[in-house]
């Protein structure tokens, strides 16, 4: 009775066994061998100027520039211009200098990203009502003048100002969150502000050098990265609207552990703007990082600000 109960048993979990079998196996046959992304059906040589985007100057206003897609919408445009980066269908520059200017134009497809050769334009005149902004002004002291600015962290570990040197926010986070005058661009929207005493591991505290900007002739940038031991000149374009700004041979100063982490550094945004005090934010590269993607905001504090508080110490210190 013993020996029959076992052997029934036993065939009922063999039973079991050969359906589940069974199952996974037909399920296996159900479910695609691999899991590919589509196929690029665009090539580089299709993203030319005229056949695949227009570049035009306003008929009325020649400083004024008409970036237009003439994708299939099918496409997300992806606009590399002066004045940062958009994936708008059509796209409108405000361009308050002379000079030539590229433009790099691409599209997402199913399959990945695919860019053309760069492009140029040019402008031919000055237009002084483009930075007549009172971002123009906060940040370089206006036309025919230089401001200077400092990260905000000294060789003595001292942050003026911020609570130290570099913040994080959301991928979703600008100007219009940082000053509550308008919605995140994404739902990836948060922010920490650590304190640079008790994180310490951010950046060495240092003489970080200093970052000018100017409106003579043009929009010039000139950086001195001391402690990465290198300096540079280069140019910025100001989106005033999206507070955004593109620098063309030239990055914010930054610590040395950020250096390697950003695969764009003259992608700027704005976060904050005042008299003394500014807030510039690049991406940080998942890839890079092996971390997640993130705005790292650096804070700086302006050249008179910095002597008007160490003037104001130095006062403090004689009167006792």
């Amino acid at each position: 009775m013993l020996v029959n109960y076992k052997f029934t048993q036993m065939k009922k979990i063999i039973t079991y066994a050969i359906y589940l079998f069974s199952l996974m196996a037909l399920f296996g046959a159900c479910s695609p061998e691999k899991y590919e992304l589509g196929e690029i059906d665009v090539s580089p040589a299709q993203l030319e100027k005229g056949k695949s985007f227009t570049i035009e100057h306003d008929a009325n206003n020649p400083n004024i520039v008409y970036l237009t897609s003439l994708m299939d919408p099918k496409y997300t445009p992806l606009w590399d211009h002066p004045q940062g980066r958009s994936q708008d269908r059509k796209v409108t520059l405000k361009m308050p200098f002379p000079g030539e200017y590229s433009v790099r134009f691409g599209v997402e497809t199913r399959g990945g990203i695919v860019y053309g050769e760069p492009v140029t334009f040019k402008i031919d005149q000055m237009y002084a009502d483009f930075i007549s902004d009172e971002t123009w002004t906060l940040l370089t002291g206006g036309a025919g003048e230089e401001k200077t600015w400092y990260l905000d962290l000294d060789a003595d570990g001292v942050s003026r100002y911020f609570k130290g040197p570099l913040y994080f926010y959301g991928t979703g986070d600008w100007w219009g969150t940082i000053n509550k005058t308008g919605e995140p661009l994404n739902s990836d929207s948060w922010s920490w502000e650590p304190d640079w005493k008790g994180n310490s591991w951010l950046m060495p505290a240092g003489d970080y050098g200093s970052m000018t900007f100017d409106l003579k002739g043009g929009a010039n940038v000139n950086v001195n990265h001391a402690m990465l031991g290198k300096t540079q000149k280069g140019v910025f374009n100001i989106d005033t609207e999206k507070k955004t700004m593109r620098l063309t041979g030239a990055s914010p100063l930054h610590g040395k552990p950020q250096d390697g982490i950003v695969v764009d550094w003259g992608d700027v945004r704005i976060m904050s703007l005042t008299e003394n005090t500014m807030q510039l934010a690049v991406l940080r590269d998942p890839v890079l990082s092996n971390d997640g993607a993130a705005m790292l905001t650096f804070n700086f504090i302006s050249k008179a600000y910095k002597e008007s508080l160490e003037e104001n110490a130095l006062d403090s210190n004689k009167a006792k």
